[in-house]
């Protein structure tokens, strides 16, 4: 990684370790690990094809929806790092973070609104 890449890092990443799938355009999702989470960006291992810098893709991981990123940084084809195009609200970040760390996937629940008058 490159010196003034580090320096213009915004937040320090958290170290995790969970499986993910990351995909581009709507082909196929391969597998990878996420290793380093902030609510900007990750770093993945185990990257199964080639990527460039500034690829576009997609990745999933901790339960959330996908992601949309681009690839900032690879590192000989075996690593990357990526740039969230949304940030992650902070309450999801920690969250996520928390549950990674402890090696488990959020359950995520979501409530269906009950209308307020019906028609």
């Amino acid at each position: 990684m490159a010196q003034a890449e580090i320096l213009s890092r915004a937040q320090e990443r958290s170290s995790v370790k969970a499986d993910c799938h990351y995909r581009i355009g709507s082909g196929i999702a391969y597998p990878a690990r996420l290793v380093d989470l902030t609510a900007e960006g990750a770093r993945l291992e185990g990257i199964s094809r080639s990527l460039n810098v500034g690829d576009m893709l997609t990745v999933r991981f901790g339960g959330l929806a996908p992601v949309e990123a681009k690839i900032q940084w690879v590192e000989r084809g075996r690593e990357v790092g990526l740039r969230f195009l949304q940030p992650l609200y902070p309450s999801v970040y920690l969250h996520v973070l928390a549950n990674l760390q402890k090696g488990k996937t959020p359950d995520l629940q979501f409530v269906k609104a009950i209308p307020l008058r019906s028609c």
